[in-house]
């Protein structure tokens, strides 16, 4: 099918590049079982629906390896059992998942329920996954589902939801006597500087080796508007991605700076170590790091005694005296279509959203609303900072904001080598200054505007 071998070419290039990294070392996947009782349950795909019993084998496929290491998902599955005993689950957990699991969808064999592949095109989901509720009648239970729904159906659900800012090390900037936290991209560089002058930390830990950290920039984005239609005047008032005071020109021009000074990060960035870099944090050799809020569980576990100086704050941009903060889903859940249990499927999925707890293990934004935020947050508070969530696209745009990031090839949360952001990286790390920064963003400009008008008019 063309669709498949479009999306094939599609996952070559493009892995994972959700909030969410895969962290075991070796690339064996894993799997564990839970035991199958007897008794029936009551509710399908959270539809509300009563049934007599659910019952059969599904598989599980997704990138959270250390969580399989560490039992987390097993004993999850205990607790699943308890509600569904006649549902047995397997997993399958992949080191690279968009790429294996691209391969995959391929065929019809990709798991019962799976984390949602990023490169997968909004248009395309009802190819792949079974629908699960109508928009309308969801968008008020859960955030971030609008990206996730075409033609008024939802197709995956969020696992959990991040905040998007920056993982700091309290002590690093303590000892290097900052005492109060940036609020302006230049106040971010002059405290990378105090780091660097006053500490042996490595002020900024770039990750850059791991390829997908670098697409954590992209989440503070949206932040720096503070204007949920952001996404949607960029296409709607046919606006570049980059001018001079853009909300992509100031956190990429913040990359650039930062890459840029080879005091301000790591001696060699091709040599970084993702794992590695977490005992390290904790050890007070790293200032700070650009990730979503998802990450804050994963360095304060590593931190071990020290896990008190784990701190996160926002995007240091302030507009109009404020600072906003972006939520947005980190990896979602779909069903597939070609299942032999899509019931039992859909039950797995409502209960890993709104019963397993996960989002509050993970110190993460809970998908359904009203739930009760993470304390790991508690220092946005302290600055003000609003959260808030993009606006769904009106019906004319709806996946229209995807079509023109994989056509054009731009792509702002794309990982390809040819990003712009590895070119913005490559060229700050080569000290080619301000006008390599300007010939880079202005090609960016020109496929994005020449994509957008072939496809909008």
């Amino acid at each position: 099918m063309n669709l498949k071998k479009t999306l094939a070419l599609a996952l070559a290039v493009c892995a994972a590049c959700s909030a969410f990294a895969g962290c075991a070392n070796d690339g064996e996947p894993d799997s564990t079982t839970a035991p199958a009782t007897t008794s029936g349950a009551q509710t399908a795909g959270g539809e509300g629906e009563e049934t007599a019993s659910l019952s059969g084998t599904i598989k599980v496929l997704h990138h959270r390896t250390d969580r399989m290491e560490d039992g987390t998902f097993e004993e999850m599955t205990k607790k699943f059992n308890e509600k569904y005993p006649d549902i047995k689950v397997t997993y399958q957990a992949f080191t690279n998942y968009a790429e294996e699991v691209g391969t995959l969808l391929m065929s019809d064999d990709y798991g019962d329920v799976l984390m949602t592949p990023q490169a997968v095109k909004v248009a395309e989901f009802p190819e792949f996954f079974a629908p699960l509720g109508d928009y309308e009648e969801m968008k008020d239970e859960y955030w971030w589902i609008s990206n996730y729904q075409t033609n008024g159906v939802v197709y995956a659900l969020p696992t959990a939801g991040t905040a998007s800012g920056i993982l700091y090390n309290k002590k690093v900037f303590a000892d290097a006597g900052i005492t109060e936290l940036p609020k302006t991209p230049d106040e971010f560089i002059d405290c990378l500087k105090k780091i660097d002058e006053n500490t042996d930390a490595i002020p900024y830990y770039t990750n850059y080796a791991a390829g997908w950290t670098i697409c954590q920039w992209q989440s503070l984005v949206n932040s720096c508007s503070g204007d949920p239609e952001y996404n949607n005047k960029l296409l709607s008032d046919k606006m570049d991605l980059f001018s001079e005071g853009s909300p992509y020109d100031t956190v990429y021009r913040m990359l650039f700076d930062v890459y840029s000074d080879p005091n301000l990060h790591e001696a060699d960035p091709s040599t970084t170590d993702w794992e590695g870099c977490k005992p390290a944090f904790g050890e007070g050799k790293i200032g700070c790091m650009v990730l979503g809020s998802w990450a804050i569980s994963q360095f304060i576990e590593a931190a071990g005694d020290n896990a008190d100086d784990v701190g996160y704050m926002p995007m240091p941009n302030t507009i109009d005296g404020k600072i906003y903060s972006v939520s947005a889903a980190d990896y979602c859940m779909s069903v597939n279509k070609n299942s032999k249990n899509i019931d039992a499927a859909k039950a797995y999925v409502d209960w890993f959203v709104n019963e397993s707890g996960y989002a509050q293990n993970e110190g993460m934004i809970p998908a359904r609303k009203g739930a009760e935020m993470p304390s790991t947050l508690a220092a946005f508070s302290e600055l003000g900072v609003e959260l808030y969530a993009d606006n769904a696209a009106p019906a004319e745009l709806d996946g229209k904001f995807d079509e023109i990031a994989k056509q054009s090839e731009v792509d702002p949360w794309g990982d390809a080598s040819n990003n712009f952001k590895f070119q913005l990286a490559e060229a700050a790390f080569k000290g080619e200054g301000e006008e390599a920064y300007n010939k880079i963003v202005a090609e960016v400009n020109a496929k994005w505007n020449a994509t957008r008008d072939e496809l909008l008019g």
